[in-house]
């Protein structure tokens, strides 16, 4: 048998993920990406009902350094991080629609 191409392998993978993807969503299983998205979201409404500021400040230093650390921009990771704060703070859902798990 000869070895695969790169292109070859690279098809297989897709599909492989693409299968793993539908069967995910036929389970309404969540990804890291929601529950860290949904985890964000609790803490920072949550510091927000108790009057924490102090609490958001330290989220973000935590999770500036972190992307710091992986080689984002500081000052651009801050901006981002105020503006999911701001946008939490403005809607209690704001997130985007999963339509596919409306049931």
């Amino acid at each position: 048998m000869a070895p695969q191409t790169p292109d070859e392998r690279n098809a297989r993978q897709r599909e492989r993920q693409q299968r793993l993807r539908d069967r995910h969503r036929d389970e309404r299983r969540p990804d890291r990406d929601d529950v860290a998205r949904a985890l964000l979201f609790w803490a920072i409404t949550s510091y927000l009902k108790e009057g924490r500021p102090d609490r958001i400040d330290q989220l973000s230093d935590a999770a500036v350094a972190v992307l710091s650390d992986q080689g984002f921009d500081k000052r651009a990771s801050y901006d981002v991080f105020d503006g999911i704060v701001d946008r939490y703070a403005r809607d209690d859902q704001p997130f985007r629609r999963k339509v596919h798990l409306r049931a």
